[in-house]
Formats: C-alpha cells, sequence, structure tokens
C-alpha cells in the first residue's frame, strides 16, 4: 500500500524513532525518509548503528546518513542523558518496540518497558517534544494472558497519562499481530505451530476471532496519528487506537500458507 499524507508545509521537521532499528521502527524510519520532509533520528539499544547495505531500506537509511537527513543515536531507556541527547530538538518522538527484552526476565522486562516509558515522558517534557506517538498492542486489554503485554498496559497507562501535561500531547496505537517484511515472529510461529500438526486442533467452539495487521498499516497509523495530534487534537490526544484498517485479505492469506 502506497503511503500518501498530505503535507501543507514541507519545510523539514524532526522526529526522532525510539527503537528505531526494530521489525516496526526500521520500515517506519524508510517510509519518513521517503515522505521526504523529515529528519529523521534513529535511536536504539545497539552501540553502533549495522547496515546491510544489500538491504533497500539500510542501504537508503546509509544514503540519509551521508546527507544529514538522518543520524543514529545509541539510546538506554534506563538512561535519562541518552534519551534527551536522542530527542532534543525533536517535534515529535515515535516510541516503537524494545529490541532487546529478555522475556523470562520479568524485573529486567520491567524497568524497560515501565521505567523506560517513565524516562522517556520525562525526556520528552525537559525537551519540549510536541507529540509522544506510543507503539502499544491490542495484548494490552487482555494483560492477564503475559508478563509483558500487562508491563505494555502499565507503560501505555504512563503514556496516556502524560497528555497535556508540560505542551505535550500523547497517543497510543494497539495494532494486532503485526506481520509483514521483517518479521522473525509472527509469521515463523504459525509456520513451526502448522507443520507441527498442533493446528488442525480446535478448542472451544471454533467461533472465535483476531486480528492481523500488515506492518506497512501500522507505519501508516502512525503518521496519520502525528498529523491528527495537530490537525484533529480533541479527538486524538489521550487517546488509544484499537483498530488499524487492512486492505489485504490476510487471513485467507496465511491459511494458504499454512496449507501448503
Amino acid at each position: 500500500m502506497a503511503i500518501e499524507v498530505p503535507f501543507g508545509d514541507l519545510s523539514p521537521k524532526t522526529c526522532a524513532v525510539l527503537g528505531g532499528r526494530g521489525f516496526l521502527g526500521r520500515s517506519l524510519v524508510f517510509t519518513l525518509l521517503k515522505l521526504g520532509n523529515w529528519i529523521v533520528r534513529v535511536a536504539d539499544s545497539p552501540h553502533s548503528l549495522q547496515l546491510h547495505l544489500t538491504d533497500s531500506s539500510d542501504s537508503f537509511l546509509n544514503d540519509a546518513i551521508s546527507s544529514g537527513r538522518a543520524s543514529y543515536h545509541r539510546l538506554d531507556v534506563l538512561d535519562a542523558s541518552s534519551i534527551v541527547k536522542a530527542i532534543e530538538g525533536a517535534s515529535v518522538v515515535f516510541y516503537m518496540e524494545a529490541t532487546d527484552l529478555w522475556n523470562h526476565d520479568f524485573y529486567y522486562c520491567y524497568k524497560i518497558i515501565v521505567q523506560g516509558a517513565k524516562n522517556v515522558i520525562n525526556a520528552c517534557r525537559e525537551c519540549k517534544v510536541r507529540k509522544l506517538i506510543y507503539n502499544s498492542s491490542a495484548d494490552v486489554i487482555l494483560t492477564f494472558e503475559d508478563m509483558l503485554s500487562d508491563l505494555k498496559a502499565h507503560a501505555e497507562a504512563l503514556i496516556l497519562f502524560a497528555n497535556n501535561i508540560d505542551g505535550l500531547l500523547t497517543c497510543a496505537l494497539r495494532p494486532s499481530n503485526v506481520f509483514g517484511p521483517g518479521d522473525t515472529q509472527l509469521v515463523p510461529f504459525l509456520m513451526k505451530l502448522a507443520k507441527s500438526g498442533f493446528a488442525k486442533f480446535i478448542i472451544g467452539s471454533g467461533e472465535n476471532m483476531s486480528d492481523f495487521t500488515y506492518a506497512e498499516n501500522v507505519i501508516h497509523a502512525h503518521i496519520c496519528a502525528e498529523e491528527a495530534l495537530d490537525s484533529q487534537m480533541i479527538s486524538v490526544a489521550g487517546k488509544t487506537f484499537d483498530k488499524i484498517p487492512c486492505q489485504y485479505d490476510v487471513v485467507c492469506s496465511l491459511v494458504c500458507q499454512m496449507d501448503t
């Protein structure tokens, strides 16, 4: 799906993408740079930026860094100073998923997700960032399901509560089961499940439904949210958005892959 967002002012704006080397973060960075009116700060936990120039998005990012339209910043969400360095001067912060969570370590995950969110909020307020957009998850409404969903629900609540404090506008997007280029979790998990033979068993009535969202639609939603926080502030600021439309027949495509 080609992303076309109307911009009335084509003068460059500066944004920071926290988690910019993750699955969705990479795609968001690439799309922002392709739009042409963004200066993008890519922030993530690795100490240095490792680019694979055979990959089109990495090659494009390399050119953007060379021209000064992008930069890389090492990010530690537990170190307030590193967050400030990454976002200082940005008008909007896109807060994507962490790339280095250890699912078996509750305390570590709590620090990264919950304390990290607190630190990002404080840094945004200190740096006078205008907009903070959080990539949450539809799983937060079922916080009993797993530890990460519960912690992400806490982080989301903190970010929404920070709305309209010191001029900061916030919102959260809750995509479901995101898949697309670069996905290393959902589709590989489904394929492994199908090969195991357990996918043929149905527990319950079989009438339960689940949404799947193509990664490009999530990126489109983030960019639209950034615009809407200005143009439709009353309807967007401090709110969550659960449904992200997808033009693909996702369920059928996944079923076909599992049957082959």
